[in-house]
């Protein structure tokens, strides 16, 4: 092990490298078509999504289109299937979350794209990493002077993030995915059981107060 340099990370293995987020990937944020032009949504066919989005670690189906004209005039970007996106603006629990977008699309001016130079980035990794650093993600934005807390693309930029060799990211991601999985059955298996006991409670304290329930006799 060795120190990273960064007292929030601390130390990570002496083989892996610390490097800056535009070192290895492209970062970039969109915007919003004029709703009133119905010429950019109409009949519309391209995904175009919110920082509403990012609640969940995969980007669900898209509810909104632009059209090509909307492409073309508003200087969309073009946002590639692998990319993650994260949330740089919101006064809620949206802002520093980072989802991973499995389709291609384009989005609005509250998310950032990093789009991971795959030779050296798997996007799994990098979402799962910056998930982790949301905490760190939420102190830069509340620091960039704005009462409302925002993260701009250059500090999505200049983010910082550890970068094992490429066999090690496949096997990092391997085994959280396998152990989210356990987590999420432990999590599922758990509410079923409380749900269960409340209705025993329930059931319980409706024949006591009902005269269902034979009570013993107390001397």
């Amino acid at each position: 092990m060795c120190d990273s340099g960064l007292g929030w990370l601390g130390q990570i293995p002496a083989h892996w490298e610390v490097v800056k987020v535009k070192y290895v990937a492209r970062v970039g944020n969109g915007s919003t078509p004029l709703r009133d032009n119905k010429a950019y949504w109409v009949n519309g066919t391209f995904p175009w999504v919110t920082s509403t989005v990012v609640n969940d670690d995969v980007i669900g189906e898209p509810t909104e289109f632009v059209t090509e004209i909307a492409l073309q005039e508003c200087h969309l970007p073009i946002v590639h299937a692998g990319s993650v996106l994260v949330a740089i603006t919101g006064e809620g629990k949206t802002r520093g979350k980072a989802a991973l977008l499995p389709y291609c699309a384009t989005i609005n001016q509250h998310l950032a794209f990093i789009s991971p130079h795959t030779n050296l980035l798997i996007p799994e990794f990098l979402q799962l990493f910056l998930s982790s650093s949301y905490q760190i993600l939420r102190m830069i934005s509340e620091g960039t002077g704005s009462t409302k807390g925002a993260l701009t693309c250059e500090q999505v930029s200049e983010f910082v993030l550890p970068l094992p060799p490429f066999i090690e990211q496949k096997q990092i991601i391997t085994i959280l995915t396998q152990k989210k999985v356990n987590f999420d059955t432990i999590a599922r298996v758990s509410l079923e059981t409380i749900k269960l006991l409340q209705e025993r409670r329930a059931a319980l304290i409706t024949d006591a107060v009902s005269g269902k329930m034979k009570l013993p006799d107390i001397p």
